[in-house]
């Protein structure tokens, strides 16, 4: 991975570090530690009792997955139980219980305490951590429209961002695993369906690596391939075949964004126009501000969708910036970086758009 997307992302985990400690001095009654957690999906951080204290070890890494049974897998479409559910109050008349396209979704960073270098998918507390933060507020995007594969995968520990002398080899082993399930979901159940790459964060980095060495060096794949969804992480151009998507109703190409407050651009950040990223209410790349009109609500952390027409945005320097979110109680917890809010804050927006998309393009589900 090149060295100044590390960069990007050592700083990112500094400053939600200091929103996270400017939170607390508000943390004085029950409504206040609500508000806080509304939109909290996963921390960026780890204590320095909670990571790794000796040095990255072939031979200490945890056992490799076997994608050959469910357990394998956060969520499956074989599995009895699934974390990737509608919203409670929202309704969808045209789910569909069998979509004939799949979703293949690579969750983010929740590893953030373990004296390993990568996390261990046997781990039944960090599973269902997973089950219950990524694919419920993520993941459930997709369902009805797509079927959903997202494998346990050995993800690296956040602290890999920080020490990139073990991060590098911690994020080779998180990627093998993601590389195995894609490649064992290509062989065994895609059937030739139509489908779609996304993930955040850490699984966006793998995403992306995924389409550049395997995907899109494969006819067959990059033939079935309609859609990718890479937010949370700087992204350029991937290759001249998948270009950055540039209007609400296109496929064949991918979306990127990562959220900050209007006003507010980490200082090691790169800034340039070669980063792409598309406003996840207007799906447009330029800079003008959406409708509040527009938006569509926020995926609480109560798994209501709450508070349309709440969120202005618009494009910056590859970034989305947004405007004071319009909802009670919101100084109590703004952020300047809301990167673990990337897919919450535009849930709806994202799946009626590509419910457009599928629509437009002839994809009836």
């Amino acid at each position: 991975m090149p060295m100044w997307i590390w960069e990007e992302i050592q700083e990112m985990s500094r400053q939600v570090k200091k929103v996270v400690k400017e939170y607390i001095k508000y943390l004085t009654s029950i409504v206040l530690i609500i508000a806080l957690q509304c939109c909290k999906t996963y921390n960026i951080t780890a204590a320095k009792k909670d990571i790794p204290t000796k040095n990255f070890d072939i031979n200490h890494v945890p056992t490799r997955p076997n994608y050959n049974i469910l357990e394998s897998w956060v969520e499956h479409p074989d599995k009895e139980i699934h974390y990737a559910k509608l919203p409670k109050n929202y309704i969808d008349n045209l789910l569909n219980t069998s979509p004939k396209i799949d979703v293949f979704f690579v969750h983010p960073t929740l590893y953030f305490k373990g004296d390993n270098w990568n996390a261990d998918i046997n781990d039944e507390t960090l599973n269902k951590k997973i089950g219950n933060s990524a694919i419920q507020n993520q993941a459930s995007v997709f369902v009805g429209i797509a079927n959903i594969y997202a494998p346990h995968y050995r993800q690296m520990h956040i602290h890999s961002y920080s020490d990139l002398k073990n991060g590098y080899q911690a994020y080779d082993i998180a990627y093998s695993d993601v590389k195995n399930a894609f490649i064992h979901y290509w062989k065994n159940y895609s059937k030739s369906k139509k489908f779609i790459l996304a993930g955040h964060s850490q699984g966006t980095n793998h995403c992306e690596r995924l389409l550049k060495e395997v995907i899109l060096k494969n006819d067959s794949m990059k033939n079935l391939l309609i859609m990718s969804y890479l937010p949370g992480m700087p992204i350029r151009l991937i290759h001249e075949e998948l270009p950055p998507c540039s209007t609400s109703e296109q496929l064949d190409c991918f979306l990127s964004w990562r959220t900050l407050a209007e006003g507010y651009y980490p200082k090691k950040w790169v800034v340039n126009d070669s980063i792409n990223c598309v406003n996840p209410i207007s799906w447009k790349k330029d800079t003008v501000l959406s409708e509040i009109e527009s938006h569509l609500g926020i995926l609480f952390k109560n798994h209501k969708i709450k508070y349309p027409n709440s969120i202005a945005a618009y494009n910056y320097n590859g970034a989305v910036w947004i405007k004071p979110i319009n909802i009670p109680f919101a100084r109590f917890y703004r952020m300047k970086n809301y990167h673990i809010a990337d897919y919450n804050l535009f849930w709806s927006n994202i799946r009626e758009n590509l419910k457009y998309r599928l629509k437009e393009n002839g994809h009836h589900k």
